[in-house]
């Protein structure tokens, strides 16, 4: 059993480490070169988007209508599935 203890704590430790560290550097990164990197995300925006009015803006009047899919898949797979378990108790 103790075996098992240093194992499991041998690889969370090796798996945690550099993950620290990769998120510390991330957050000094963006840190220091947010403003660059916000400029970059709104150019990119404005050039990709239709309009040029920017994603942020198309996303704002389309949010709706992904709700709504995503709301009727949601409520398409509750049926199957209460109809999967309704035709499963009538055959037992």
């Amino acid at each position: 059993m103790r075996k098992v203890q240093v194992t499991a704590t041998f690889w969370t430790l090796v798996i945690a480490i550099p993950f620290t560290a990769l998120a510390l550097s991330a957050t000094a990164y963006i840190t220091e070169n947010l403003e660059g990197i916000l400029r970059a995300l709104l150019s990119f925006s404005t050039t990709l988007s239709v309009s040029g009015r920017g994603l942020v803006l198309e996303f704002a009047e389309r949010w709706p209508e992904v709700a709504g899919m995503v709301i009727g898949q949601v409520v398409i797979l509750t049926i199957l599935i209460f109809a999967r378990n309704g035709k499963q108790v009538e055959e037992k």
